[in-house]
């Protein structure tokens, strides 16, 4: 039996898909309390092995407003 989706974007048929993760981490602007407490928990997470928390510190350094234009 056909859907008539073979071969179409999200037809289950067509090229592979392939993610990768950021290549550099945020870097805190210096003199910024924000983006200091943030890499902080991010150092903190990854002494304790939680890389999820790591990611998310890593996230909101990237997204961190009043910083965002300098971010790679």
């Amino acid at each position: 039996m056909t859907t008539g989706n073979e071969g179409a974007p999200g037809g289950g048929v067509g090229a592979a898909v392939f993610l990768s993760l950021p290549e550099l981490q945020p870097t805190p602007v210096e003199g910024c309390a924000v983006c200091g407490d943030l890499a902080a928990r991010r150092q903190e997470a990854r002494e304790r092995g939680d890389l999820s928390a790591a990611t998310d510190a890593n996230v909101r350094l990237r997204n961190h407003r009043d910083h965002a234009e300098n971010r790679p």
